[in-house]
């Protein structure tokens, strides 16, 4: 599968789900200049950039993002990630599945 074919930007974020197994969630985020996706409660969560810029933050932890950045939130922690000029694609893997 390639990722990068499944980016859907638009007026409204994009969200797609990937895989639903009771150990691993994938979820796609498709956004644009100023979009944001924000979480909280989940189990362990890994964003990771796997296209254009914008920051991924997880508590008081905030990082800015280019392909290949990645960062791990606690379970339970407040996480997200917002774009800056452009596109912007992200991988969100919960782990276990909510």
């Amino acid at each position: 599968m390639n990722l990068l074919e499944k980016a859907r930007y638009g007026e409204v974020r994009g969200v797609e789900l990937l895989a639903d197994h009771p150990e691993v969630r994938l979820v796609l985020f498709s956004l644009q200049q100023g979009q944001e996706v924000r979480g909280q409660g989940e189990p362990r969560v890994h964003l990771l950039c796997l296209e254009g810029e914008g920051i991924l933050w997880a508590g008081k932890r905030v990082l800015p993002a280019t392909p290949g950045t990645l960062l791990a939130a606690e379970p339970g922690e407040a996480h997200g990630a917002k774009a800056k000029e452009g596109a912007f694609l992200v991988l969100g893997i919960i782990t276990p599945r909510p």
